[in-house]
Formats: C-alpha cells, structure tokens, sequence
C-alpha cells in the first residue's frame, strides 16, 4: 500500500509489518536525464516490489534530496549534509514505533547515501530503544552490471519508466566514477573529471535493456525483504 494516498484506518486495517522507504536524490546525471533520476527510480522499485512482495509492506513518502555535494556546481542540485539525512532518517523510522511496523528497508536510489543509511540501520539494530529492524538495500548492488552515472543502465531505466523526460542520451566524458588515485582521492568535485557530469556511455541505453535490468532490481528487493521480514 501507498503510505500517502491511504487514510488512517486503511493503514490500520491492513497493519504493515514492513516499511519501505525510498532515498533518492536532487542532482544532476548529465544533459540529457532529469536530476530527479535517483528519485524516480527508488520510488517506482519500491513501489513495484510493495505490488509484488508476499509480505504485508507500505510504501512510505520518498525522501527526495540526499547527500550530493560533489554535483554541487551543476545547476539544479541539491544536497543535505550526512547528519541532516541521518537525523531526519531517524525520526521516520523512529514515528513507526508504535505502528504495526516491525521492519524498515531503505530503498537507496543514490551511491552518496549509502554510508549513511548503512551507518543509520546499524545504528537501530543496535539501539535498546528501539524494537524495529532496519536495513539498507541499494539496486546498483542488486544487477550485475555496473552502474554509472547518466550511463547506459541508469538512462535505460529511465527510458522504461519516464521515456517523456529523457532527451537524447549522450556519452559521458569520463568512463568511470575514478577519483582515486595511489589510494586518495582526487577529485573532490564532479566536474573535475566529467565536464559534461555523466559516467559512461549511454548512447546504447534502451527501454528494453532498461526493463531487464529493472525486473532484476525488483525481483532482488522482493527477495530481499522476504529474507529480512520478521528477522
């Protein structure tokens, strides 16, 4: 069930024991996919596997603007410090208390947010405060193709979900997300080794890659859920 578009006692008949809580991101990926992309993605996947888990789960709002710094010179980025995120993370997880809920699945849509919400569902686990269980799951981890930024797979599953809000996909002026060098980083900014702001080549990108790939997403966090249900 959509947490939003349901009343209140939709939500306590049906009583949920898993929550699945999209983060997704504001940022540029390149000139021709929105900077909602990390958004879009994690909301239509959660969205799909609550149609499809054997579970009862609810989708809940999604978290629209994650930790993005690095895109930060590019117009229309937006970004929050690691803390804000953590905090704000927190107190979600933290209202469902005393719901139905027992199980929180972040469905990560950004690699920037990754530490941090790992860090948050450790955080849980670990608090005597609280009795729910969080985890962190990510799609980029779930396929076995790499995942660039504005690359073929990321602009593939855009073409299958928002065709109308891609424009004409390009190749990104850097093959890969490579910052570091003898084991520090040096690019501290995108555009340091991507002036276009893509990572990859996404001339190839196609709605039909872009349903495979999303199926395999889908069916991974479906998966994953049955697994951590009730832990």
């Amino acid at each position: 069930m959509q947490l939003e578009t349901s009343s209140w006692t939709d939500v306590e008949d049906a009583a949920p024991t898993t929550a699945l809580l999209p983060v997704g991101s504001t940022e540029q990926h390149g000139p021709h996919a929105p900077v909602g992309t990390d958004t879009i993605i994690a909301r239509a996947m959660a969205a799909e596997a609550d149609r499809r888990c054997t579970v009862e789960s609810a989708v809940l709002p999604t978290l629209p603007v994650g930790i993005a710094p690095y895109h930060g010179h590019f117009a229309g980025t937006l970004s929050v410090s690691s803390e804000t995120l953590r905090r704000y993370v927190r107190d979600v997880v933290e209202s469902l208390e005393d719901s139905s809920v027992e199980t929180v699945v972040f469905v990560n849509g950004h690699g920037g947010n990754g530490g941090t919400l790992g860090n948050l569902a450790r955080e849980i686990a670990d608090s005597p405060a609280l009795e729910l269980e969080a985890y962190c799951w990510e799609w980029m981890r779930a396929v076995d193709e790499h995942v660039g930024h504005a690359g073929e797979l990321e602009t593939s599953v855009l073409l299958h979900l928002r065709p109308d809000d891609v424009g004409e996909p390009v190749a990104g002026d850097a093959e890969a997300w490579d910052d570091t060098v003898d084991g520090g980083v040096v690019h501290r900014f995108t555009e340091e080794f991507s002036e276009n702001g893509a990572v990859g080549d996404a001339t190839a990108a196609s709605a039909e890659t872009g349903e495979r790939v999303f199926e395999t997403a889908v069916d991974a966090l479906c998966s994953f859920v049955n697994r951590v249900e009730g832990r």
